[in-house]
């Protein structure tokens, strides 16, 4: 069990994981046959069998972060949305990893920060516990919190990358932090606690982001990867670019924004980005490289927003997304 406050925390419902069913035997079972639903307040969480990657699915229903930067409300139904597309996609792990799903973490009374401390315990634990998390957003926010639980987790440096259209370093107004304030106050504590800040940025959109932001990501020594370089015809030097970034840091944490992509493929975003990357063979290359690195040990998929996704097109890619993560 885990100590967390209840009001910050919900179970996952009974039935919302299901799919078409082949039969039991572990060729043809699907990811609702595997996933183990556990209630953290009253259960502990199963072994994990070690030499494995098992996975600890942990939702993060919240949006307050977004709508405090003026984005589109909704991101809060991300992660039940996110099962339902998930629930079919067929196991292509080991047997003997162990999948969990650890419930979501919610935001009451607009207590925000407190959901992402609620967060950061359960993403904490779960790493404790021989599981590397896979946290699905709601907001961006998802950002602090989630890098909070690795970061006390992990005494050696932490990497992130960023698959945004955003810099996501914008100063909380007022001492007010969102959904774009994230990278701004972990930079904030890893200068003030001695820690390198080691931070790449991929698919920026130059349109999506003021010369401020451009500025602070200079004083912060960030090198990115601009949204319109990001193509197969950059490959060597992309790739060169990851490699040096992974060199720096003894753990990697991904997160993406799913608003990186073209509104026309991932219209389900808090903040779409017309002109953003494509999910083709050279994205995945990139994306693979990176969780096959060794030094991946969480990732969480932000910003998916179900009431603008006709077709469940946006659910479906992040599916894929995290269907790559979990694969062998």
């Amino acid at each position: 069990m885990i100590a967390l406050n209840p009001a910050f925390y919900s179970s996952t419902l009974k039935g919302t994981w299901k799919g078409r069913n082949d039969g039991d035997d572990p060729s043809v079972q699907r990811w609702h046959q595997r996933i183990i639903s556990v209630n953290v307040l009253h259960q502990d969480l199963p072994v994990a069998t070690q030499g494995k990657k098992n996975i600890a699915l942990i939702g993060f229903a919240c949006d307050e972060g977004v709508m405090r930067n003026g984005g589109r409300e909704g991101a809060k139904d991300g992660p039940l949305c996110f099962r339902q597309a998930c629930g079919n996609l067929p196991v292509h792990f080991d047997e003997g990893v162990v999948f969990v799903d650890l419930g979501d973490i919610i935001c009451e009374a607009e207590d925000m920060e407190n959901a992402q401390q609620a967060l950061a315990t359960l993403v904490e634990q779960s790493l404790k516990s021989g599981y590397q998390p896979l946290v699905i957003g709601g907001g961006h926010e998802v950002t602090y919190g989630h890098y909070s639980g690795i970061s006390r987790h992990f005494q050696e440096s932490v990497g992130i990358i960023n698959l945004d259209a955003h810099f996501d370093l914008r100063e909380p107004v007022a001492g007010l932090a969102n959904s774009g304030t994230g990278f701004y106050q972990i930079a904030g504590e890893c200068h003030s606690s001695g820690r390198p800040f080691n931070y790449l940025p991929i698919g920026i959109q130059r349109n999506s982001n003021t010369k401020q932001l451009y500025h602070t990501a200079a004083t912060n020594d960030v090198k990115f990867i601009p949204g319109d370089q990001f193509c197969v015809n950059n490959e060597q030097g992309i790739l060169l670019q990851i490699e040096e970034f992974l060199q720096l840091s003894s753990h990697i944490y991904l997160t993406i924004d799913l608003d990186v992509f073209s509104f026309s493929v991932a219209p389900g975003v808090s903040a779409p980005a017309y002109s953003g990357i494509f999910p083709d063979p050279f994205f995945f290359k990139c994306l693979n490289y990176i969780i096959d690195s060794g030094k991946l040990v969480s990732m969480d998929i932000a910003e998916y927003n179900p009431l603008y996704d006709p077709d469940h097109r946006t659910a479906k890619l992040a599916a894929a997304l995290a269907f790559n993560y979990v694969t062998d």
